[in-house]
């Protein structure tokens, strides 16, 4: 046995492949469909260049505001139920993500949607709420593109390969997260 090195930290690696079979349904998942509700251009342009290169084909519906978020999620609630994950800055202009989130939490149609909190906060009071109001994960945002392209991998594979979704009806899961941008 080797001497054990400190300090020099570990480098992981893996590819995510393009397809995941479905093993409940027998379906083939082609791609990963998020709603983004990020007010920050250069954050949410990041996220999309660093979702971009996971290898699995991304759809981004995004959002710059809690009251776009509310309108959109109201309007189209079918469309956003192919959605796999919905991705919400806490941080917004005009009110609060803890509000899109209580109204997520509080829709019958949107409550199973997996909400994961991406925001620059560390406090932990903050953290703590997001999980009692009924977070799925929360993330801290990264700073640096490297920093982000990692958290994207890790993200899409978890949410891609290892999380298995609710069920949602056929009517509803043939709709794109698309519609929802076409109508804003």
């Amino acid at each position: 046995m080797g001497a054990i090195e400190t300090g020099g930290g570990a480098t992981f690696s893996f590819n995510i492949p393009n397809r995941k079979q479905n093993s409940a349904t027998g379906s083939t998942i082609t791609h990963a469909s998020y709603f983004l509700v990020e007010d920050n251009p250069p954050d949410a342009q990041m996220l999309r260049t660093a979702l971009g290169k996971t290898g699995l084909p991304v759809e981004i519906t995004h959002v710059k505001d809690r009251l776009e978020a509310v309108e959109c999620l109201a309007n189209e609630q079918k469309a956003l139920q192919s959605c796999n994950v919905i991705l919400l800055d806490l941080n917004l202009p005009r009110l609060s993500g803890f509000e899109v989130l209580e109204h997520i939490r509080s829709t019958e149609e949107l409550k199973s949607l997996p909400v994961v909190i991406m925001s620059g906060s560390t406090n932990s009071d903050e953290i703590d709420r997001c999980y009692q109001a009924g977070a799925n994960s929360y993330i801290c945002k990264p700073i640096h593109f490297e920093e982000m392209l990692s958290t994207a991998a890790w993200f899409v594979a978890y949410w891609s390969k290892c999380v298995k979704l609710p069920r949602r009806s056929s009517a509803h899961s043939a709709l794109s997260c698309a519609a929802a941008v076409r109508s804003m």
